[in-house]
This record gives structure tokens, C-alpha cells and sequence, in this order.
């Protein structure tokens, strides 16, 4: 580095500067100094002091992050290219480990081994599930079919490479096995049920990303195949060939395919949730004002649920059940609607219903039912007592169920 520097400036600049720092690692290669500068995300004083120490590079006009920090980064959120050699590193350095406890029993090279078991476990872990999202980003993202197929093979080669990492590494063990018997360490002993457990699982895993490679692979080379005999018809018919030299026409003539033209296709629902939205609300009046729903025009923004509004729900759920009330007064013949509402016997669980509520309900079946109704036109009145014991006097419609209209007409000529 061109300063001495200890970890805490690194730390310091690297907090510091968080937000350049997730930007170049999501966007590599593409950045320039003068974009930072222009966009205000970068001084030129920050950008010499970085570049001091060596956190970023600067390589004909493009800013990109030192690799040792990009390295780190995928390391620990296991992202990035397979890089199998470091389980390489890792197992050279454990047999030099073993080599140096078998010939001189000293508890640090003991310490050394268990350090280098715990990171063959995790390094073995990491490169699979950096190999099982490279292999499907791969097929998800990668455009050209070629590059593609040439991607998995290499994937493939660099799976049985670590197919070869775990059977080394399981005969490592099986060789050192009295060596680990003899040190009599419940901790090396844990270690090793651990790892054994963990390449068991390991290969159950890499079987699982062989068979999506060999699926990947015949998938693109079939949509391969199928695009170079798209290709090669096309040739054909800019040279003319198609129509004037084979029966293609013809062919495609007498296949009686389905057609799917002029067939409108369901459309996408709204969810619920994005109808108590303000813009749900201005999207329920726009089809308001278009079938003439006067119920959704009138309808506005909800309010604060009360305390109590369960109680409420259970009270107009019972009220408003008057379709069965409607059809007990139009079975009956001696009461006309009013009076056989004010006599009527609601269910205990309403409570006591008031004669505001009497009334509500009387204006209510009136107008929704006035076609099952007969009306009389007629006025009478009803008498009552208010809260202050008052004689009060309301006067009401005339309403019977039709059946007694037509009694009292079957009546009549009897009569004369």
C-alpha cells in the first residue's frame, strides 16, 4: 500500500463510504470517476484517499473495488464463481498439519488440524451452494445458447472436481483415523462425526446439481436446434425457395390447428388489498359511474372501527336478515305491515329494538319489496307513548301482503 495503515482506517473508510461501496460491487466494470463525481456520491479528495489505500483501483477511467474486498464479500455471502481450489488449499494444508502432529504430539498442530477439518466443512458447504446458484443463474440469464452450454460443461467439470475434494477428504480420515483415537480429543472426535455427516449430505447434493445440468443442457440444446431450423427455414424463404420450389404452403394449409386470434384472455385480478387503496377507491367509482352502482358512488373511505364493533357487526347482521321477516308477513293475513312490525318479536340476541328502528325497518322493506307489497294508499295512524310518557300519534301507509287483496275480491261476489 502506498500508506501504513492498520484495520481500523480500513473499517473507518469502508463505513464511510457504504453506499459507493454497495454500488461498485453491484455494479462492476460499468462505473466511471466522472459519473461518482457528476452524481455527488465521490469527491476528488475521497477518491485519491481510497485510492491511497488501495480500496479501489482505477483503470482507464473506470472505478472498480480492490478484489481483495469483492472476495470478501462473496465469501461471506457465498455468491461468485466456483473457486474449488481453495478446498485444495485447505486439505495440502491439513496433511501438513497431520504430518507435523504424527511426528511431534504437540496440542498446536492438534489446534491446526481441527482449524483445517472445520474449513474443509465450510469451504465444501459454500462451494456447492455458490455451484447450485451459478448453474441456475446461468440458464435463467445467460442469452447466447452456446455460451450457455459451454457454462454448464464447465460447471459439470468443476462439480466431479469437488466430488474428488470429498472422496480425498473421506480417505484422509479413514487413514487418520487411530491418529485421532489416540489423541483422545472429544472436541477433534465432534469434528470429524460432523464432516463425515456433512460430505454424506454434500454428495446427496451434487447428484441433485448433476441432474439439473444434464436437464439444463438437453433443454438448451433442443431450443438450439430448434432455433437453427427456424434459422435455416428462414434462408430458405428470403432465397424464394420456400413457396416456389417445396409444398410448404400446402402443408401448412391442411393442418386444422386451433386458431387463438380475437380471443380475449383473462385478464389479471385486483387484489383486495389494493382496493381499500385511495387509488382502489377512485378505481371503484370510475366502474361505479359506468354500470351505475349508486351503492359504490356513495361509498367513501372508511372510518376508525369503534370499541364495540364487533357488537355492532352481530346487531346489523341480525337486522338486516329481513328477506326471512318479509316472507313470515306475506304467509300471514291479519296484521298489515306496519303493526306486524311493531309487534313483531325480534331474536333475544339483538336486544331490545326501539321504535326508531322499527320504523328504519318498516321505510326499508317498503321500498325494496314494494313489488311483493300491496300497497292501499291509504293512511292510518298509530298511537305511542315517547320517552317522556307522551301520547304521540304517527301516521303510516296502508301495507297488506297481496293474498288478502285478493280474499277480499273473492269475497264480494258472494256477497251480492
Amino acid at each position: 500500500m502506498a500508506l501504513q495503515v492498520n484495520i481500523h482506517d480500513i473499517l473507518g473508510q469502508l463505513y464511510q463510504h457504504r453506499d459507493l461501496v454497495a454500488y461498485l460491487f453491484a455494479n462492476r466494470d460499468r462505473v466511471s470517476l466522472n459519473e461518482l463525481i457528476a452524481a455527488g456520491s465521490l469527491t476528488q479528495e475521497q477518491y485519491l484517499k481510497l485510492k491511497s489505500l488501495d480500496l479501489i483501483y482505477d483503470y482507464e477511467g473506470v472505478i472498480s473495488l480492490n478484489d481483495a474486498v469483492v472476495s470478501m464479500f462473496e465469501e461471506f455471502m457465498e455468491i461468485g464463481e466456483v473457486t474449488p481450489g481453495l478446498v485444495r488449499d485447505y486439505m495440502n494444508e491439513l496433511q501438513r498439519q497431520l504430518r507435523f502432529y504424527t511426528d511431534i504430539r504437540e496440542l498446536r498442530f492438534l489446534r491446526g488440524v481441527k482449524k483445517y477439518l472445520k474449513r474443509i466443512d465450510v469451504a465444501l458447504s459454500r462451494e456447492i451452494i455458490k455451484l447450485q446458484k451459478n448453474v441456475d443463474d446461468t440458464y435463467k440469464n445467460e442469452s447466447n445458447y452456446r455460451v450457455k452450454i459451454q457454462k454448464l460443461e464447465d460447471y459439470r467439470e468443476k462439480r466431479d472436481t469437488i466430488i474428488s475434494f470429498i472422496k480425498s477428504t473421506h480417505d484422509i480420515i479413514d487413514t487418520n483415523r487411530n491418529l485421532f483415537n489416540l489423541s483422545n480429543d472429544n472436541e477433534l472426535f465432534g469434528i470429524v462425526s460432523a464432516l463425515k455427516h456433512s460430505l454424506i449430505e454434500n454428495l446427496d447434493y451434487l447428484i441433485e446439481i448433476q441432474t439439473d445440468i444434464t436437464d439444463y443442457i438437453n433443454k438448451i440444446q433442443l431450443q438450439l436446434d430448434s432455433y437453427l431450423k427456424a434459422q435455416q427455414v428462414k434462408e430458405i424463404k428470403d432465397r424464394g425457395q420456400l413457396y416456389y420450389q417445396t409444398n410448404f404452403k400446402s402443408v401448412i394449409e391442411s393442418v386444422n390447428t386451433l386458431r387463438h386470434n380475437n380471443i380475449k384472455t383473462p385478464r389479471t385480478r385486483i387484489s383486495v388489498n389494493a382496493l381499500f387503496t385511495d387509488e382502489g377507491h377512485v378505481l371503484c367509482q370510475k366502474i361505479a359511474e359506468k354500470y351505475k352502482l349508486s351503492r359504490l358512488l356513495a361509498r367513501g373511505i372508511a372510518e376508525k372501527l369503534s370499541g364495540n364493533y364487533k357488537e355492532k357487526a352481530l346487531e346489523q347482521q341480525l337486522k338486516l336478515d329481513t328477506e326471512r321477516l318479509v316472507e313470515r308477513f306475506l304467509n300471514q293475513e291479519k296484521q298489515n305491515l306496519f303493526l306486524y312490525l311493531m309487534d313483531y318479536k325480534f331474536p333475544k340476541a339483538i336486544g331490545d329494538v326501539h321504535l326508531e328502528d322499527r320504523l328504519s325497518l318498516f321505510v326499508e322493506i317498503a321500498m325494496e319489496y314494494q313489488n311483493k307489497m300491496d300497497f292501499k294508499y291509504r293512511l292510518e295512524y298509530y298511537n305511542y307513548n315517547d320517552a317522556q310518557q307522551q301520547h304521540r300519534k304517527i301516521g303510516y301507509t296502508l301495507i297488506v301482503p297481496p293474498k288478502l287483496k285478493s280474499s277480499k275480491k273473492s269475497k264480494t261476489p258472494q256477497r251480492t
